[in-house]
């Protein structure tokens, strides 16, 4: 074969590999990257995508009938170059100045979302974030995700979420992952104190899936695995068994093997002030400030308070994210209500 014929094949296969049949009945394209409009007539680029991005049909023939014609599309074997990006991870390689803002990426299923990714450094450490739970009660409209309860007290100018439980339990919110592959976690919560929360007490009786902190257990999947646990302690300044691990000299309930130092804890309480049934808003619960007397390491411990960031032990998955409002008593005795909650994954 002479040069200029070894230039005309790949021309003519690509040619020959998105010519479209049309049978009366639909239509058939097998170019292994269709980005002409025309294709499959009524359904253009939007249908090669919304069919060809989906992983399980790479390779495949797929017949679509939503418009009541058949159309046959042979996707390539591998993902198209037209393809949204699949995370935000892949937006931040192709562009390593790209913003934090939303952007349109494609899930394993080939449905697109439009998702807020953090590409700054300043929480998370690195860029590439996808965020899928967005809480901040302080902005205009917010409200508490299914799961949480609604509440409202005098010393505090916009609405809390927390537990109304009662009896010990917890309530769960469920953050979806959309099939997004991760193996790290970064996030935040803000709470508050109200009235006399435990920290761990009595923590080593139960196991993960029952109330085994007063706050926030943040997990994965069924059965659950530990990700994060935010706890509030009564006293800045004591040692008793329902103060925070972090304290200095505290040696009673420390948390258990399946939380070990993957926590933050810190109480609200003004120091060397009695509890009452009230809300503490001047100091808010885990955001590395106000650590007062023996609570001091609870806020110097971890530079980054009230971000945690957790390699999942390089274990890449698609589980959802559980949040667990948690109390040891009743919630008219103790609680934790926040109003910032924040999760990304990579």
């Amino acid at each position: 074969m002479n040069k200029e014929m070894k230039q005309l094949v790949p021309m003519l296969f690509l040619i020959l590999a998105c010519i479209i049949i049309d049978k009366g009945e639909g239509s058939y394209c097998m170019s292994t990257d269709c980005t002409n409009a025309g294709s499959y007539q009524h359904g253009g680029l939007g249908l090669y995508l919304r069919v060809c991005c989906n992983i399980s049909n790479l390779g495949q023939s797929v017949t679509n009938s939503d418009t009541g014609i058949n159309r046959y599309i042979l996707c390539p074997k591998v993902r198209p170059k037209s393809c949204p990006a699949m995370s935000c991870q892949e937006i931040l390689e192709a562009n390593p100045k790209a913003v934090s803002e939303d952007y349109t990426i494609v899930y394993p299923n080939g449905t697109t979302y439009t998702v807020y990714c953090k590409m700054d450094t300043t929480d998370c450490g690195e860029g590439g974030w996808t965020r899928i739970a967005y809480i901040n009660m302080t902005e205009p409209g917010a409200t508490c995700p299914d799961g949480f309860v609604t509440k409202d007290y005098y010393n505090i100018d916009h609405s809390l979420c927390g537990n109304n439980l009662p009896n010990p339990g917890c309530l769960s919110v469920f953050f979806s992952t959309n099939g997004l592959n991760y193996s790290k976690v970064c996030g935040q919560i803000r709470g508050y104190q109200y009235h006399s929360p435990d920290g761990f007490q009595g923590s080593l009786s139960v196991g993960l899936d029952s109330y085994y902190v007063c706050g926030y257990s943040i997990t994965r999947g069924n059965p659950r695995q530990h990700i994060w646990t935010y706890a509030g302690g009564i006293h800045q300044n004591n040692l008793q068994n329902y103060d925070c691990p972090c304290n200095t000299g505290f040696t009673h309930n420390l948390p258990p093997s399946y939380v070990g130092n993957d926590y933050y804890c810190e109480s609200g309480l003004p120091l060397n002030e009695g509890f009452t049934s009230l809300l503490y808003p001047n100091d808010p619960l885990w955001d590395g400030q106000q650590c007062l007397g023996l609570e001091g390491p609870c806020c110097t411990n971890s530079p980054n308070l009230p971000w945690f960031n957790k390699t999942l032990n390089g274990v890449s998955n698609t589980n959802y994210i559980e949040v667990r409002s948690c109390v040891l008593y009743t919630s008219t005795d103790e609680d934790t209500p926040l109003d910032i909650l924040e999760l990304y994954v990579k």
